[in-house]
């Protein structure tokens, strides 16, 4: 298993492997879920996202496809520390939202214009904004680790076959 891509690819080209449909036998299909999951890696150290919350289409693929990609690859890993990292790898998913708009970081912002009174005050439309946008978070990292860590019991569960 690489978990590495050696050419470099656009966003449109990562956005059309998303949408591929038909890929015929299991081992087609593992291959797949494999090269999403090379792409998602590269995807992130190319951006290094930090702990930023970004809208879904700022993804290579669709976030459902590439949900389903870690949880095959994950399901029939067989070394558990390559496991690990690819769980570890897959949570990162939470941090992308549907229709959030601009990224929203974390990191402590400088307003624009302060007040007359020296106190600066949020526009409650971002507060909303944000509120929505981290229980969605929260919800999505519930999820995944729900996800991840059956497939993760299946890997662990399945029988090892000596040729």
């Amino acid at each position: 298993m690489p978990y590495s891509v050696s050419a470099k690819s656009t966003h449109e080209n990562y956005r059309k492997i998303g949408n591929e449909r038909d890929f015929g036998s299991d081992a087609q299909l593992l291959q797949a879920a494999h090269h999403l999951v090379d792409v998602y890696l590269m995807y992130l150290r190319e951006h290094q996202t930090g702990s930023d919350l970004y809208d879904t289409c700022e993804l290579p693929a669709s976030k459902g496809s590439l949900i389903n990609a870690f949880r095959v690859v994950i399901a029939t890993e067989s070394r558990s520390g390559v496991r690990a990292l690819l769980f570890k790898a897959g949570m990162t998913l939470a941090q992308f939202q549907e229709n959030i708009g601009q990224r929203m970081s974390f990191a402590p912002a400088k307003p624009a214009q302060k007040p007359s009174d020296g106190r600066w005050r949020p526009d409650p439309g971002q507060i909303r904004r944000l509120d929505r946008a981290l229980m969605r978070h929260g919800q999505d990292r519930t999820m995944l680790v729900r996800i991840f860590g059956h497939a993760a019991d299946i890997a662990e569960h399945k029988p090892i076959h000596n040729a």
